[in-house]
C-alpha cells in the first residue's frame, strides 16, 4: 500500500513538473539541438527516467534534478551522433579501399588463396592450440586471459601458442 501512495506521489510529482515546466524544459533542449520535435523526444524521456528513479523522496530539487537528466541525455545523444560520424567515415574509408582494389582482381585472388591457406593450415592445428592462436594473435588478449577462457594454465597457454607459431612458422613460409 505504502508503495503504491509512493508510486501515486511519484506520478503527482512528474505531472506537476511537466505542467509546470515542460514547456519551458522543451525550450531548454530545443536551443542545444536546434529541433523541437527532437527536443520533444529528449524532454520526453528525461520524463521516463524521472520515473524510474526508485528513492525519488531524497531529490531536493525536482526541477533541477529533471534539467540534469535532460543535460545528460543531451550528452548522450552527442556521444551517439560522434560516434555514428566516426562510424561513417570508417565505413567511408573501407569503401574507397574495396573500390580501389576492385580494379586490381588479381590481388583479390591473391588474397583470397592466401587467406584458404592460412585456413588449412590452421585446420591441422589441434582445437585447443588453433584456439590459443587465434586468441592471441587476432583478438590480442593475454595469456592469463586466454587460460581463464579455455580453462588451462598460462604454461599451457604458452606451450599452445609455441606449437600454433612453429606450424605456421614451417607450413607458410611460401607467404612470406
Amino acid at each position: 500500500m505504502s508503495q503504491l501512495r509512493n508510486d501515486s506521489e511519484a506520478n503527482r510529482l512528474v505531472e506537476g513538473l511537466a505542467q509546470g515546466c515542460g514547456s519551458d524544459l522543451v525550450r531548454f533542449i530545443a536551443r542545444r539541438l536546434r529541433s523541437v520535435a527532437d527536443a520533444r523526444d529528449v524532454a520526453h524521456e528525461a520524463y521516463v527516467r524521472l520515473l524510474r528513479v526508485k528513492r525519488k523522496d531524497l531529490i531536493r530539487d525536482p526541477q533541477a534534478y529533471l534539467f540534469r537528466i535532460a543535460v545528460n541525455i543531451l550528452y548522450e545523444f552527442e556521444l551517439q551522433k560522434k560516434a555514428d560520424a566516426i562510424g561513417l567515415a570508417r565505413c567511408a574509408e573501407c569503401q574507397a579501399t574495396e573500390e580501389a582494389d576492385f580494379g586490381r582482381p588479381e590481388q583479390n585472388v591473391e588474397v583470397l588463396q592466401a587467406r584458404k591457406r592460412i585456413e588449412a593450415v590452421l585446420g591441422e592445428l589441434s582445437p585447443k592450440c588453433r584456439a590459443v592462436f587465434i586468441l592471441y594473435r587476432r583478438d590480442g588478449l593475454s595469456y592469463k586471459e586466454i587460460g581463464a577462457q579455455i580453462g588451462i594454465s598460462t604454461n599451457m597457454v604458452k606451450k599452445y601458442l609455441a606449437r600454433g607459431l612453429r606450424h605456421c612458422r614451417e607450413h607458410l613460409a611460401e607467404l612470406r
